[in-house]
C-alpha cells in the first residue's frame, strides 16, 4: 500500500495539521460541556445567546472527531489481520467505555446534590450500554470501525479512492431515509458513519490544501455555512451535510503552523483521548468548588474550561510515571 500524502510520516511520526485540528476540537468539547453545565447549574439563562453558542459548537465539533478518526483509519487497519484489528479496536474503545462509566457513576454518587445530575446507590451498577453522557462517542466509533475493518482489510489491494467517497455519500443518503429502525445503540454510529468514511477518502485524496488564500476561503465557507444552518430545517440530511462541510473547512483552516499556539494545539491534540475521557470530572469539580465563593458565570466558564484541559493532562502524566496510561483508557 502506498502511504497517503496525509498519513505518511511527519515530525515524530505525527500528522501535525490533524493534531492541531484535534487540539482545537478538544478545546471546543471542553468549553461546550462547561457551557452546558453552567446553564444546567443555573449560572446561564437558556436565552438566545446560550442556544446560539451551543449550536455553533455542536454543529460540527463531534463530527470533526469522526472525520479525523477516518483520516488515520485505513493505514492503521491494513497493517493487521482482520481479527487482530477488531481485538485492538475493542480494547482501545470498549475498555475506557466500561471503566469511565463507573468512574463517573462513583463521582456522581459521592458528590451527591453538588452535581447537576446526582446518582443513587443503585445506579452505580448501571450498564455501560446505552452509553452515558459523552461516552457515546466511544461506542459509536467502535461500531463504525468494525464495519470499516470489514470493508478495508480483506484483499491484497486497498479499495480505490473513489469507493470511499461513494460509500460516504451512500451512507449519508441511506441514514437520511425515514423509518430506519435506529435505536440508542446504533443511532449515533449511523449519523456519523458517512463523515467517518469521508475522512478515509480525505486521507487518500491528496495533500490537504494549504496557503493563506485557501485558509481564508475555508474560513469564509465555514462562517457562511454556520450562518445558513440557523435557517435550515433540523433533519438528518441537513445535519450530515453541515457537519461534513464545517469539519472539512475546519481542518483546512488548521493546516498552518500557527507558532506557539499551533504547538500548544498539537500537544492538546496528542492528548485528546485523556482529555475527552476525564474532562467532565474536572469541570464539575471546579464548578462545585467555585460555587462556594462565586456564581459569576464568566469565572465558572474560564476556570471550568482550564480545569477540563489541564486536569486530565496532569492525570495522564501522573499515571504514566508509575504505569501504562492505557490502564485508564488513555
Amino acid at each position: 500500500m502506498i502511504p497517503s500524502p496525509l498519513t505518511r510520516s511527519a515530525p515524530a511520526g505525527r500528522v501535525l495539521w490533524l493534531d492541531r485540528a484535534k487540539g482545537l476540537g478538544i478545546v471546543l468539547v471542553v468549553f461546550g460541556h462547561a457551557w452546558l453545565g453552567a446553564q444546567a447549574a443555573g449560572l446561564l439563562p437558556a436565552d438566545r445567546l446560550f442556544h446560539t453558542v451551543e449550536k455553533l459548537i455542536y454543529s460540527f465539533h463531534m463530527p470533526l472527531f469522526f472525520l479525523l478518526s477516518g483520516v488515520t483509519f485505513e493505514a492503521s487497519a491494513r497493517r493487521r489481520p482482520l481479527l487482530r484489528g477488531a481485538r485492538d479496536k475493542a480494547l482501545r474503545l470498549l475498555w475506557p467505555l466500561l471503566l469511565w462509566t463507573y468512574v463517573f457513576a462513583a463521582f456522581r454518587y459521592l458528590a451527591g446534590g453538588a452535581v447537576n445530575s446526582p446518582m443513587a446507590l443503585a445506579d452505580l451498577f448501571t450498564s455501560p450500554l446505552p452509553p452515558q453522557d459523552h461516552l457515546w462517542f466511544l461506542w459509536a466509533l467502535f461500531l463504525i470501525q468494525m464495519l470499516g475493518l470489514v470493508i478495508a482489510v480483506p484483499g491484497g489491494r486497498p479499495r480505490p479512492t473513489w469507493v470511499w467517497l461513494a460509500l460516504a455519500l451512500l451512507a449519508m443518503a441511506v441514514v437520511s431515509l425515514p423509518g430506519l429502525p435506529l435505536g440508542p445503540l446504533t443511532v449515533n454510529a449511523a449519523l456519523h458513519l458517512g463523515i467517518f468514511l469521508l475522512g478515509i477518502w480525505l486521507a487518500r485524496a491528496g495533500p490537504l490544501p494549504s496557503g493563506m488564500p485557501t485558509r481564508l476561503k475555508a474560513l469564509t465557507v465555514f462562517v457562511v455555512v454556520q450562518f445558513i444552518s440557523f435557517g435550515l430545517p433540523e433533519n438528518i440530511l441537513a445535519f450530515q451535510v453541515i457537519a461534513a462541510t464545517l469539519s472539512l473547512c475546519f481542518v483546512v483552516m488548521l493546516n498552518a503552523r500557527l507558532g506557539v499556539l499551533g504547538r500548544l494545539l498539537v500537544r492538546l491534540g496528542q492528548l485528546s483521548m485523556p482529555i475527552y475521557l476525564a474532562h467532565t470530572l474536572f469541570t464539575a469539580a471546579t464548578r462545585i468548588v467555585l460555587f462556594k465563593v462565586t456564581d459569576d458565570p464568566t469565572l465558572h466558564l474560564a476556570f471550568g474550561t482550564l480545569a477540563g484541559l489541564i486536569g486530565p493532562v496532569v492525570l495522564y502524566y501522573t499515571v504514566r510515571a508509575v504505569a501504562s496510561p492505557r490502564l485508564l483508557g488513555f
